[in-house]
């Protein structure tokens, strides 16, 4: 029997060894923190439970693939409930648009705003279907790892369909005219916070199933989703190992052959599958030359890295905030010049969760709302930035009450989280949650391997350097990992 090590407890791992299970391999994951489910954080405080983390979940169907592949029915699992009207955005002049699944409403929406938008409504979700599958295609199937793998057959023909010379704003132009519909469609484009005429076109695909599969908020909790992909790996026979540190990871002739534990417990594997974020952040997981010749395939040239400011108001009164609200920039271009030449943006776009519009009933106090804005990456231990961080809280309470939102009296627990706290707390590169992001056309194309040339039986989750990772990018992360496993012990059998 093939014994797989992973490396972390994040969706991406959690996910892999279920399939790994379910096909026979013997699968131990070591978390090294007491939970397993990477960010997903719960925070209680005295009357308020805050939820961190990944919280905007899309295609259901993806996840109840995982428990349909183990042969189980999700719904003895998880209580999903699908959100039609999933995004509320507030604009500072008054106007407001709901992003939803349902194409009518949207076009009935975009009417009242855009009407050459609503005409081409049906002509962009097909266009941003295209691109969707093949960036699909591009990001699964064809490790693009080098800027020389860009001019190859069949990548190159691949490339060439995504719209390689045109800009994100060029192409949403072509099918809108309203200034806000464009710079809000582009926001969610490119969570990387960069000018949409800086940004390759084919980044709408990321629209795709924002805008047509279901949006679901999970019953119970986000935290949930990880808790019964745990529960199902276990009835798999997974063994999962909490608090554990791996400290090395053992090679014999360029193939793996173990891990080491907290400095004093080797343990036989063939496979090992770690976080790239892991590796990069270690000096000591594989030997000098190894580990050096490994980590430059995931760094990508011209890479920009965003801190994130977070929020977290527990109120004594429910407000009419919905499960996801976006309060928007009314100047989208100068937020991000702002954010670029490292200054905090004075009107920034607010992300706001509050999954006690949802269930009540989980949070008897009042809303418990977080707040997330992107600040730059500048020195985190610098006074000036301390000072800055201090009175952006303050900065930030006063922009709500411009959207109709005025919480200030209403304020009961709070606490703030700094991109010092978001790096300490998720291992993360200079305090930002999405990781590392491309800001060049070409770089955008290049991915980090999921799997090393060099050294057999070594495999990778990934941090996406073109766009941020969100939940359903990490399960699908997970089943590919897992199936390539699998096809390369087929092939392999003696290895």
């Amino acid at each position: 029997m093939k014994k797989v090590s992973i490396i972390g407890a994040g969706l991406s791992g959690l996910t892999a060894s279920i399939l790994l299970a379910k096909e026979g391999f013997e699968v131990t994951i070591y978390e090294k923190s007491k939970k397993v489910g990477g960010n997903f954080t719960a925070l209680q405080f005295e009357d308020h439970l805050f939820e961190f983390g990944p919280t905007f979940f899309t295609i259901p169907e993806l996840l109840e693939s995982i428990f349909l592949m183990a042969g189980k029915n999700i719904e003895n699992y998880l209580d999903l409930e699908i959100l039609t009207h999933h995004t509320h955005v507030y604009f500072e002049n008054g106007d407001n648009f709901c992003l939803s699944t349902n194409v009518e409403e949207m076009i009935e929406q975009l009417k009242k705003v855009d009407a050459t938008g609503a005409e081409n409504y049906h002509d962009f979700l097909a266009e941003i279907k295209r691109l969707y599958f093949e960036v699909n295609e591009l990001s699964m199937n064809l490790q693009i790892t080098n800027w020389s793998k860009l001019v190859k057959i069949p990548i190159r023909n691949l490339i060439l369909k995504l719209r390689p010379f045109q800009s994100l704003d060029h192409f949403l132009r072509k099918y809108f005219e309203n200034e806000q519909i464009i710079q809000l469609l582009a926001k969610y484009a490119n969570r990387g916070e960069m000018l949409a005429r800086s940004t390759p076109a084919f980044f709408a695909a990321f629209l795709y199933p924002i805008l047509t599969a279901d949006v679901f908020y999970v019953k119970g909790g986000t935290r949930e989703v990880p808790c019964a992909l745990k529960k199902l790996a276990i009835e798999l026979g997974v063994k999962i190992y909490t608090e554990k540190e791996i400290t090395k990871i053992h090679l014999k002739n360029n193939q793996v052959e173990g891990i080491q534990i907290n400095e004093n417990l080797s343990i036989e594997s063939d496979y090992v599958l770690i976080s790239s974020a892991q590796l990069l952040n270690s000096d000591t997981l594989l030997s000098d030359f190894t580990v050096v010749n490994e980590r430059e395939k995931f760094i990508v040239t011209g890479e920009s890295n965003l801190s994130q400011f977070v929020l977290l108001l527990g109120l004594d009164r429910y407000t009419n905030l919905k499960t996801h609200t976006v309060l928007f920039s009314s100047d989208v271009e100068r937020e991000v010049e702002q954010i670029l030449n490292g200054e905090f943006a004075e009107n920034p776009t607010i992300y706001i969760y509050n999954p006690a519009f949802q269930e009540p009933e989980r949070f008897k106090s009042g809303d418990c709302l977080v707040l997330m804005v992107s600040i730059p990456t500048n020195d985190l231990y610098s006074t000036s930035y301390r000072a800055s961080i201090a009175s952006y809280r303050h900065h930030l309470v006063s922009e709500l009450k411009k959207y109709g939102f005025d919480l200030e009296e209403s304020i009961v627990e709070e606490k703030v989280w700094t991109s010092k706290d978001l790096k300490n707390r998720f291992n993360s590169t200079k305090g930002g949650i999405h990781g590392a992001i491309s800001k060049t056309f070409a770089a955008a194309y290049i991915r980090p391997p999921v799997k090393s040339d060099e050294i057999k039986g070594l495999y990778f989750t990934l941090v996406d350097t073109s766009h941020p990772a969100g939940s359903t990018e990490a399960l699908k992360n997970g089943i590919h990992l897992a199936t390539s496993i699998i096809e390369e012990a087929r092939e392999n059998p003696l290895i």
